[in-house]
């Protein structure tokens, strides 16, 4: 190496190549981590499906459905706006607020479980914000 210059044209290469072996390790580890995902065996495969036909059947159905008294549920006040949107646009706010998208297409139970988690969560941020007002 000459010069300054071709110096700093050398670490540039390192530096192409470096990222090049680290798209190519980030590949290798995404194929690996779905290679190592159990795969479902058949008869859970049937009953996904399934599941998935009934659920696909349910919305269908459900488009038709009117809901009068959302404005109440379980000791909870509704949101105007919220008592409105279709189900399908409450699975897009949801998508639109969590850290991934995808709501619509989970299953009921799968969304049961996330408002169960966000529910604690809320109730652990609650009683924080209540412990640190009688500090």
């Amino acid at each position: 190496m000459d010069s300054k210059e071709d110096f700093i044209k050398e670490m540039e290469k390192v530096s192409k190549d470096l990222q090049y072996i680290e798209k190519g390790l980030e590949k290798n580890g995404k194929m690996l981590k779905r290679q190592l995902k159990p795969i479902p065996s058949i008869s859970q495969r049937i009953l996904q499906w399934v599941l998935n036909m009934f659920g696909t059947v349910y919305v269908l159905i459900e488009r038709n459905v009117e809901y009068p008294d959302d404005d109440f549920i379980l000791g909870m006040d509704i949101d105007e706006d919220l008592q409105t949107m279709s189900r399908k646009k409450l699975c897009r706010y949801m998508d639109a607020v969590l850290p991934q998208k995808g709501f619509f297409d989970i299953q009921s139970t799968s969304k049961i479980r996330l408002g169960c988690q966000l529910l604690r969560n809320y109730k652990r941020l609650e009683k924080d914000v209540q412990n640190k007002k009688s500090k």
